[in-house]
């Protein structure tokens, strides 16, 4: 598997600590008996929980079937164009070795808790899904490597985070920049990065990274401040083109 395409990608880092969410809190419950916010097993963050679970499980079923699993569900063009469309999804949930899993699992336990709490799980899982198909589709129409991995996937949050920073600046503030700024840095990083290693997939990141943004500026959050019938004072009121899983609105305060 050594010559596999985006082998040893990802290595964003962690961009915030708490919720992004429009009052500023950190949401989730916690507590003495459970998960502090933003922890592994925090109900916040249950997609991305799930997601780093199920990449591990599959890792150890890729091995102990002995690459079984990795042979059925690596990127290959032929494969594809023979009619083996799962390819263009399946790649994202295998991986070449255990670092490989490693920075994976890292960046995206740093990036999902913030997009997964700022857009709920549902949306969270959309765009996650997204990215991973729309990676692998720029890798099919780009590169003729066998790739396998989820660091396409994880662009794509990263996208995400993006626009949703950059469509409610208005309502962040300075906090969108920051986390504007922090997110081009990474992406510059991870583009010379990829540029010097022919073992890098630069067109599945990519590729997922457009599909993350994109599905986010579908899907949202959207917030306007709007009054509400019946309602005293303003409120932020979610206004996403695509209306599955639109947040309830929030008193502005």
């Amino acid at each position: 598997m050594a010559g596999m395409a985006s082998m040893a990608a990802g290595g964003l880092p962690p961009l915030a600590a708490g919720a992004m969410s429009p009052r500023g809190g950190r949401g989730g419950g916690g507590g003495l008996s459970g998960p502090m916010p933003g922890e592994f097993g925090d109900p916040a963050r249950r997609a991305t929980d799930v997601l780093l679970v199920g990449n591990a499980l599959l890792f150890a079923l890729q091995l102990l079937t002995k690459e079984v699993v990795t042979i059925w569900g690596i990127k290959v063009n032929a494969l594809i164009v023979a009619g083996q469309w799962w390819r263009l999804l399946t790649p994202a949930f295998l991986h070449g070795n255990l670092m490989h899993l490693v920075v994976n699992s890292y960046s995206l336990n740093n990036l999902g808790p913030t997009v997964e709490r700022t857009a709920g799980s549902g949306r969270f899982l959309l765009m996650y899904l997204a990215a991973a198909v729309a990676g692998n589709v720029a890798s099919f129409y780009g590169s003729q490597a066998p790739s396998l991995g989820a660091s396409g996937a994880i662009f794509g949050i990263g996208g995400a985070l993006a626009m949703y920073f950059y469509r409610n600046r208005e309502i962040h503030g300075r906090r969108s920049e920051i986390v504007l700024r922090s997110l081009w840095q990474t992406l510059l990083m991870n583009v010379l990065y990829g540029l010097s290693n022919p073992r890098i997939d630069n067109w599945g990141h990519l590729g997922g990274m457009v599909g993350g943004a994109l599905a986010a500026l579908l899907l949202g959050p959207l917030w306007q401040v709007r009054p509400l019938p019946g309602k005293r004072g303003e409120w932020l009121v979610d206004a996403a083109p695509l209306p599955w899983f639109r947040s309830q609105p929030r008193p502005l305060r």
